[in-house]
């Protein structure tokens, strides 16, 4: 079995489900059905199946054939998951949540990469910082370089649970800065921001750099809020 079909199957079934196109508690299709619909075997849709399995969207059983799980129970820490979502939308409250796990997390951490971060690690949150104030300027992947800075910084906590989780905050963190981006001068207006929080770490001074931080998700919050309609609707019509 193709190791690309094998790929692209899951993406495109990972995608349709993630797009409400069969809902929690339907069935899908019947192998075969899928299977000529998308031009592979049958091998190819069960494998596919069983990966999707693995990421919590679907069960197999005699009963009840291969249906579609609630969201609830999909593996939101699956960067491929995650990204499944976004492509098709994601529901408000899947942002809120998201800002509430980011207020949990991410101050603590800059609290723990002021006291913990090696130098080689502030470093680089300080060269990704810079990285910032260029996507800024020439306005080219700024989204990524954000996610990047932020992902130093989850590095730096030395906490191996946060550590582990890194790929799936990262993906997760993508999601809400799509959204807070979508105004070009809230770029501009939190980049002092952003680099109160590198030169608090390199200084190991936590107070300062929690309270940047939690200036940052509180300013995301509210770009949120005024773009999140729009940004959605431009990716159901896109």
């Amino acid at each position: 079995m193709s190791s690309s079909f094998h790929a692209s199957t899951v993406d495109w079934l990972g995608c349709w489900i993630a797009a409400g196109q069969v809902k929690p508690g339907e069935s899908l299709k019947v192998e075969a059905d899928l299977g000529e619909q998308l031009g592979v075997s049958r091998t190819v849709i069960r494998e596919a199946i069983k990966t999707l399995v693995a990421k919590g969207m679907l069960e197999v059983g005699p009963k009840v054939g291969t249906r579609v799980l609630p969201v609830k129970r999909w593996n939101l820490f699956d960067p491929q998951v995650v990204g499944w979502l976004s492509r098709g939308g994601l529901p408000e409250n899947f942002v809120d949540d998201l800002l509430d796990l980011r207020r949990t997390i991410e101050p603590m951490a800059v609290r723990w990469a002021c006291e913990r971060a090696t130098v080689e690690q502030v470093e680089a949150i300080l060269l990704a910082c810079n990285a910032l104030e260029r996507a800024v300027d020439s306005g080219i992947d700024y989204n990524r370089a954000d996610q990047l800075f932020h992902e130093c910084i989850l590095a730096a906590s030395h906490n191996q649970f946060i550590e582990q989780m890194v790929p799936a905050l990262g993906a997760l963190l993508a999601v809400c800065f799509e959204v807070s981006a979508a105004d070009p001068d809230e770029l501009r207006r939190t980049l002092p921001i952003h680099k109160d929080m590198a030169e608090a770490i390199a200084a190991r001074d936590a107070a300062r750099g929690v309270w940047a931080c939690m200036t940052l998700i509180d300013n995301a919050d509210l770009a949120i809020k005024r773009y999140y309609p729009q940004v959605m609707a431009d990716k159901k019509t896109g």
